[in-house]
Parts: C-alpha cells; structure tokens; sequence
C-alpha cells in the first residue's frame, strides 16, 4: 500500500513510518523541518529511513538510499 505521513521527521510520525516500511508499505513522507525545536533530532530521525541531510533541498524530492 502507498502512504502519505506528514511531519516525518516527527517524534511518533518518525516512528510509524519505520513501522509502516517494515510491514512492505510504500511510504510517502512529507516535513517542513521547522526550527520548532531542535532540527538536529528531526535531521537524525529522517537518517534513520535513509534520507540524509545533504540531500535534502527546498521543493526536492528525495528517495530513501536503504527502502
């Protein structure tokens, strides 16, 4: 199944999305990144499903290098 989860680099969205890839879902993740609180933790989360900060670029799409 193809799922959208917005605030991936979230605390629990964070999560559901590594859930949801473990299950064989196809997941479609969408953030801001906004300075709410530390980005660092939200840069941290996103490596987690293989999306590193230096690919991310403003209005870019980035595909996970791990799923």
């Amino acid at each position: 199944m193809k799922i959208l989860v917005t605030g991936t680099a979230g605390f629990i969205a964070s999560h559901v999305v590594i859930e949801l890839i473990n299950r064989g879902d196809e997941v479609i993740g969408l953030d801001n990144i906004n300075d709410y609180y530390d980005v660092n933790i939200k840069y941290d989360r996103l490596k987690k499903v293989g999306i590193h900060r230096d690919k991310i670029k403003k209005d870019v799409i980035v595909k996970s290098k791990i799923h």
